[in-house]
């Protein structure tokens, strides 16, 4: 099968950047008020462990500003989108089955959206508009759902996204737990 020259271009240029981003969120944390916000914010959370091992896992953590935990959550969780949309992709290239094929077309609109929504989310927060990170954050972690139930059919298939699309949507939730402690005022 031949690939198009600016797909496989776009694809690798993608796959260099993640591979350059990623290690960076691999530094622990050691400050401990800053253990303390990250403990309170992700004590709220759906999965508290998910929450302090994924903003710990980033140095910056290392605050007690619940603005700089939001853009953490919000860059991770936009890498784990980004990273999504090239493995759905990739997943789409090698399909020869009519029903995944299709399923994996839905998911990468739910992940164009998903992706734009934290992009969005990340200009709200430089401007302060907390409501609009909490829906465009909510929002993005509702399109990693919709993915996900994609596969439950018509036709039903086994999911070959269940861990991405649950980080997403974990990740996302992270956001939204802390635009409720900043509150839509920002206070």
């Amino acid at each position: 099968m031949d690939i198009p020259i600016t797909r496989s271009i776009l694809l690798i240029s993608l796959l260099l950047v993640l591979s350059l981003i990623g290690p960076s969120f691999a530094r622990p944390n050691t400050n401990a008020d800053s253990d303390d916000l990250v403990t309170n914010v992700c004590k709220k959370h759906e999965n508290p462990g998910f929450c302090i091992d994924a903003l710990k896992s980033d140095p910056r953590a290392n605050t007690d500003d619940l603005k700089v935990l939001a853009n953490i959550s919000l860059e991770l969780a936009t890498f784990n989108a980004t990273g999504t949309k090239v493995k759905i992709h990739s997943l789409l290239l090698a399909s020869r089955d009519p029903v995944l094929t299709d399923h994996l077309n839905k998911c990468a609109d739910s992940y164009d959206i998903a992706v734009y929504y934290l992009g969005s989310a990340q200009e709200s927060l430089k401007s302060g508009d907390y409501l609009d990170l909490q829906v465009l954050a909510a929002g993005a972690a509702d399109m990693a759902s919709d993915c996900e139930n994609t596969f439950k059919g018509p036709p039903p298939y086994p999911s070959p996204l269940s861990t991405d699309n649950s980080n997403t949507w974990l990740l996302g939730e992270i956001t939204v737990v802390i635009t409720n402690l900043l509150g839509v005022d920002g206070q």
